[in-house]
């Protein structure tokens, strides 16, 4: 009998050690179950709403998931790619603040990097015809963007018209989307849209002061835009053809319309964000704006050629 409980007992010991290794960290399935009642409450499309909480918390008793239970980023990623999925909406995201360090924020890197990258101008020029051309990489808080965005109004302020290259602008700031708005139009009339939520829809804020020379209305105005064109930028695009005041040249924006709300905290030190609010054209019936579809430009071209087709664009304007 010696021999056997001498094999036992190693067996034994070693399942009880596989047990405590594989202890998890979390409850994947109170932290699906918490999202699921989030996204529930408080994503902007109340019709959507209801099906995409019942779906995310289907999700709950997924052992696919469940073995990510030592591994928030992972599991992160997995609900967020989840999340964009089903509902179609890019903004939806999912993470652990334990993981929100300078290496994986991205959100953190860009704004550690926003000096160095010009505050998001990347480029300012007068081209032939004096016809200016300001490209934006991003969109930065007003407060730190608005001297080098002024000196790049400043320097145009003579120009024959403006080409405004929002290619590639991944969004960010709404105040500093806002501003280079009001740059461009008769401020003494409404924005061409109203900021929904479930529970309400109100005008948006306005900038009455501008820290640097308004373009205005009088001379011609081309946007660019293409697939990587999100967000703030895409609401910049969208207001301008809105009314009229510009062209838009290049390809179908990237349609991230929807608006984000502060985080909302999850167990375990997870945190779900959700699209709270959109914008809505008031300008056309119905709900109209770009998300999940893009901004379309009136004319339809690749990068490679849209900077001349604006070019001649404008020249036809002049």
């Amino acid at each position: 009998m010696k021999p056997v409980i001498a094999l036992v007992l190693p067996l034994l010991f070693s399942a009880h050690s596989g047990q405590a290794e594989e202890k998890c960290q979390f409850n994947t399935n109170s932290v699906i179950k918490a999202a699921s009642a989030a996204v529930g409450d408080k994503y902007v499309l109340a019709n959507k709403a209801d099906i995409l909480s019942k779906q995310i918390a289907e999700l709950a008793d997924s052992a696919e998931l469940e073995q990510y239970c030592n591994n928030t980023q992972i599991f992160s990623k997995k609900i967020t790619d989840k999340l964009r999925e089903l509902s179609g909406d890019k903004h939806f995201y999912l993470e652990h603040v334990g993981d929100q360090d300078e290496s994986n924020n991205w959100i953190e890197q860009w704004r550690i990097e926003a000096p160095k990258n010009n505050y998001g101008v990347k480029k300012i020029e007068i081209l032939s015809g004096n016809i200016a051309y300001i490209s934006l990489s991003s969109f930065h808080t007003f407060e730190n963007a608005k001297s080098t965005l002024g000196a790049a109004f400043t320097l145009i302020q003579h120009s024959d018209g403006l080409i405004l290259d929002l290619r590639n602008n991944g969004g960010g700031d709404e105040n500093t989307a806002g501003a280079i708005l009001e740059s461009l139009i008769d401020t003494t009339k409404p924005l061409p849209f109203v900021i929904e939520s479930r529970e309400k829809k109100i005008k948006p804020s306005r900038i009455t002061t501008l820290p640097w020379p308004a373009y205005g209305t009088e001379r011609p105005l081309v946007i660019l835009i293409n697939d990587r064109s999100f967000s703030a930028a895409e609401s910049v695009a969208f207001s301008l053809q809105q009314l009229g005041r510009a062209k838009i040249i290049g390809t179908a924006s990237a349609g991230g319309a929807h608006m984000m709300d502060t985080p909302q905290s999850l167990p375990f030190g997870f945190e779900i964000g959700i699209p709270s609010s959109r914008p809505v054209s008031t300008l056309t019936e119905g709900p109209v704006n770009w998300e999940g579809h893009g901004v379309n430009p009136d004319i339809e071209t690749g990068d490679q050629d849209s900077l001349q087709v604006a070019l001649k664009t404008i020249k036809e304007q002049n």
